[in-house]
């Protein structure tokens, strides 16, 4: 396996294993704005091209090896395909940018070929077996809550319990709320099909900083268990998804920009610099560029064979 290392701004270095059974890990979605600074930090300094699910590190951000966790090849094709569809795109776009003395016919038919990419449906998730909305977190997040109630005194358990119970209702609306927004989006569709896949294993994780931080750790009491180590990956595979919808609706929008400018191309409302298609261009490399970060946490081999099968397909 080709593994990395990740950079954390917090406390502890974690590093998880595989498991054979599935957890579902789509209840630890939700990040704190420190955590989102911090994982945008790990962003611009890692320049591994396979990045592994481990993101926590010490506060001296020592690095960390760690092991990706699993889905099975077939969980990952929706995304593949949204990754061919977006390089395409960008094929496309840096055509219409560089191509100077391209004739009006030919621009407008790089136009409609991008609106076809980018603008209708591409049924990212076909022959995938739809995922029914799940009535309860994943059991290892319910396990490290009994055991956190298992550690308070009797008149702190109440409290416990209705902590529990407030975020397990929060978390059972956001995934309400996710799936109406995949009807709404394939790409979102596509990149959650996958991340709802994801196999970890909730009972192998070892330290493995120096001697003095995992003493220092262990006496305080403040080693992250498992679901946040969890909630972190999760968190940096939403992050880089929402980059990527992101560039991808800001991109529809220049695109439909642009189609309507060339309808009107001769007449002095048009705005000739805005037609070379600089700024569409950039939107689809800011989401090309998301989406190869959101793969890099993907074990190459993995990646490569998911490559392999929609090459095929087409």
């Amino acid at each position: 396996m080709h593994s990395s290392s990740l950079r954390w701004s917090s406390i502890g270095i974690f590093s998880m294993a595989l498991m054979s059974a599935p957890t579902d890990v789509s209840a630890f979605g939700i990040m704190t704005t420190d955590r989102r600074s911090a994982i945008r930090e790990l962003l611009t300094t890692t320049t591994s091209s396979t990045a592994a699910a481990l993101i926590i590190c010490t506060t001296n951000k020592q690095p960390a090896l760690a092991v990706a966790p699993f889905a099975p090849i077939d969980a990952l094709l929706p995304a593949t395909r949204v990754k061919i569809t977006i390089d395409r795109a960008v094929d496309i776009a840096s055509n219409l940018v560089t191509e100077e003395n391209t004739n009006e016919s030919t621009r407008i038919e790089m136009l409609h070929n991008l609106e076809r990419l980018l603008s209708t449906p591409q049924n990212y998730n076909r022959d995938t077996t739809p995922l029914s909305i799940p009535q309860k977190p994943a059991q290892s997040y319910l396990d490290a809550y009994a055991q956190y109630r298992n550690r308070v005194t009797i008149l702190e358990k109440p409290g416990a319990m209705l902590v529990q119970n407030g975020e397990i209702n929060a978390w059972r609306d956001l995934k309400k709320d996710e799936k109406a927004r995949e009807e709404k989006d394939e790409i979102r569709a596509a990149l959650n099909y996958y991340t709802s896949n994801l196999n970890f294993d909730p009972d192998r994780f070892s330290l493995t900083g120096t001697k003095e931080e995992k003493s220092k750790l262990i006496r305080a009491d403040s080693v992250p268990d498992v679901r946040s180590v969890i909630a972190s990956d999760m968190g940096l595979r939403y992050l880089l998804r929402n980059d990527v919808l992101t560039a991808c609706d800001d991109a529809r929008a220049e695109l439909k920009y642009l189609l309507k400018l060339q309808e009107g191309v001769g007449s002095k409302e048009t705005d000739e610099e805005a037609l070379d298609g600089k700024e569409l261009l950039e939107l689809l490399l800011g989401a090309q560029k998301a989406l190869g970060q959101w793969f890099d946490l993907i074990e190459e081999k993995d990646v490569l064979a998911a490559m392999d099968i929609v090459k095929r397909e087409m």
